[in-house]
Parts: structure tokens; C-alpha cells; sequence
């Protein structure tokens, strides 16, 4: 049985999952999305993905309580692999941050990438900026699943 490919999911193209709204590569997030729920994928993220997302939709898209916890319910609800707090891993994103002026918290989602040997799929262009070409990104406009 061939091996599922895996990507380390970023709050940035989670959260396109749940925007209402026009969003740049909307289109890839949600195939990406498809693809996990058919199993084509797999896709794993630091637990703090599930805080930002939240955050996110309460704080910054003015979301209301009831819409964001539902949000939050359907992404426990995916076969997404959340993962706890590894101490190794967070020393790997404060070295990342320091040499790339980026924020830790955002750092340990490249930081999983690089433990686990899969690509970090994002679409936050500032922190791209930040990190420059790092070889374990892959902005969300670029993903594609070979068939």
C-alpha cells in the first residue's frame, strides 16, 4: 500500500476553510481539504493551529461565538493529526525565529515540517517574506497532489 503524502497545515490555509469571503487560493484550500477527507492526504499541525484558528475568526474576522466554536468543532471533526507540545521541536522554531526575524508561534508550524520530512503548506505571505526559500515550504499556490 503506497504512502500518503503529508504536509504540515498552516493556521493560514485553514482558515480559508471557514472564510466566507473572496480569498487568494481559496480554490487549493479547499481541494486540499477534499483531499484529506478523502484520504489522498494527510495532514498534521501543531495544536496551537486550533487557537489561532479560533482566535482568528473571534478576534480578526469579527465571527461570532457561536460561528467560531462551530468552525472549531468541524476541524476536530477532519482527519487532521493534531500534535501536542514537543519541547525539541519548539527549540527547532526559536532557532528558525532567530535567524529569520519571524514570530516562534509561527515558526513551529515550518519547525513540525523539518521532524516530521514534509513540507509546511502556507499561505501567509509575511512570514514567507521572513523566511525566504526555505526548502521545506510550499506556498499554498503551488500545492498540487500528483494523481
Amino acid at each position: 500500500m503506497p504512502t500518503l503524502p503529508e504536509f504540515v497545515l498552516d493556521t493560514s490555509v485553514a482558515l480559508k476553510w471557514f472564510l466566507l469571503r473572496d480569498e487568494a487560493d481559496r480554490d487549493r484550500a479547499l481541494a486540499l481539504r477534499r483531499a484529506l477527507l478523502e484520504g489522498r492526504v494527510m495532514l498534521r499541525a501543531p495544536e496551537l493551529l486550533a487557537i489561532e484558528l479560533a482566535n482568528v475568526l473571534v478576534a480578526g474576522r469579527k465571527f461570532t461565538a457561536r460561528q467560531a466554536a462551530s468552525a472549531v468543532a468541524a476541524l476536530r471533526n477532519l482527519a487532521l493529526q493534531f500534535h501536542p507540545l514537543e519541547w525539541q521541536t519548539l527549540s527547532l522554531a526559536v532557532e528558525l525565529a532567530s535567524e529569520s526575524e519571524a514570530a516562534v508561534y509561527d515558526c513551529l508550524f515550518l519547525a513540525m515540517a523539518e521532524t516530521c520530512d514534509c513540507l509546511l503548506v502556507t499561505a501567509d505571505e509575511s512570514f514567507l517574506r521572513k523566511v525566504g526559500k526555505h526548502p521545506r515550504i510550499l506556498r499554498l499556490s503551488q500545492w498540487r497532489l500528483s494523481d
